[in-house]
């Protein structure tokens, strides 16, 4: 199962992600990391744990549509070996493809934000997050109701459960498998430990989304490399 930690940015640095209220988020604090620079966070979490992809949130481009794309172009130059998932807020076709021009980068779907659908079509390669809150869905209702419009790879997002420590959301995880049985999931929020990763492998789930545990030191390279 891969592991996937979370960058959230906003006004140019990395804040620290806890429940849904995400406008208010504080600047990072963290035990792996004395920065909030994204790059200079990056490094450090490089420095102490083995991954492929880094996830960013990027709260500006989300809330203002105001996305950071010289600051993805950047990262993408200094971490050539790594692939950035970012949710910048993605509108319309416009805003995917402006995404899609950026080497290194694969563009997160996001139900919360996507106004055209007809965008599901042709991004079959990109990634949907499915968004909830207050166990409402998040976004245009067909976006649920279609599965088959769905990628094959979908984030399950319960932003309730974002800096929870609640344990990841199982029946958000088991709606979505009664939707469509043969797509990726990643689990999105509430991650704490170790114990939670592993329930989510025997569960089948491709990834984990993680930034809390990471962060507090609940999960550390020992735990994830046993």
């Amino acid at each position: 199962m891969q592991i996937i930690p979370v960058i959230d940015l906003m006004g140019g640095i990395v804040v620290q992600a806890g429940g849904g209220d995400r406008q208010h988020y504080p600047p990072l604090q963290s035990v792996l990391t004395q920065h909030t620079e994204p790059e200079k966070v990056i490094a450090d979490l490089r420095s102490g744990l083995s991954f492929e992809i880094i996830y960013i949130a990027d709260l500006d481009g989300i809330f203002y549509q105001n996305p950071d794309i010289a600051l993805y172009k950047h990262l993408v130059k200094v971490f050539p070996e790594l692939v950035f998932w970012i949710d910048s807020g993605i509108k319309s076709r416009q805003d995917w493809q402006e995404l899609t021009k950026v080497s290194g980068v694969k563009p997160v779907i996001a139900s919360e934000t996507l106004d055209d659908l007809t965008l599901l079509e042709e991004a079959k390669q990109s990634i949907l997050s499915l968004d909830f809150q207050d166990e409402c869905f998040l976004g245009k209702s067909e976006i649920w109701q279609y599965s088959e419009w769905w990628p094959e790879m979908v984030i399950a997002m319960n932003l309730d459960s974002i800096g929870s420590q609640a344990g990841p959301d199982t029946k958000l995880l088991q709606q979505i498998r009664n939707k469509r049985s043969d797509v990726n999931i990643i689990a999105a929020g509430g991650v704490r430990s170790l114990q939670d990763l592993l329930m989510l492998e025997r569960e089948y789930i491709s990834g984990a989304l993680v930034a809390s545990a990471l962060h507090n030191g609940s999960l550390n390279l020992r735990m994830l490399t046993q």
